[in-house]
């Protein structure tokens, strides 16, 4: 089902909150994992015989080059929804100039299939089929979708 972005005089302070839950979330499950693996690596290389520096320093770059990639997804996933979520809430503040909006796939090659099935199409703006095809929804990236809507002024 189309996840609907909040509307109304809340809508800003309601895409505020949720995001920051949103990243509070990310960034826990990434704690919680980072805790895990690193009382795995230092008992696997307590039992290799290291100890002090040597075994904190093992940890911290093996550490280091696991979560890397993880923080950087998140707050990359972070970043396009808060863009998306933005760029509604100011065609939401400019609805009555805003006639027809078009999803638009073409940033790059690393677009998906579903996506680039939706490049090109034009429905009118607050409608049922805006809500229900706005990026990301039908993105098999969901949250590292960079699909937009580009909003058509009324003529």
């Amino acid at each position: 089902m189309a996840q609907k972005p909040p509307e109304g005089p809340d809508a800003a302070a309601v895409t505020t909150e949720a995001l920051k839950v949103r990243v509070t979330i990310d960034l826990s499950r990434i704690g919680n994992r980072l805790q895990n693996e690193a009382l795995r690596l230092t008992t696997d290389y307590q039992q290799r015989g290291l100890t002090g520096k040597v075994l904190a320093d093992a940890v911290a770059g093996d550490l280091e080059s696991l979560f890397a990639l993880d923080i950087e997804r998140a707050g990359r996933e972070a970043t396009h929804e808060a863009f998306a979520l933005g760029r509604n809430l100011e065609a939401q503040a400019n609805a009555p100039r805003i006639g027809m909006v078009v999803r638009s796939e073409i940033l790059d090659q690393n677009t998906c299939d579903p996506c680039m099935g939706l490049d090109g199409r034009t429905v009118a703006f607050n409608s049922p089929d805006y809500f229900e095809l706005m990026p990301p929804n039908f993105c098999d990236g969901r949250e590292q979708c960079r699909g937009v809507y580009l909003y058509r002024s009324v003529a």
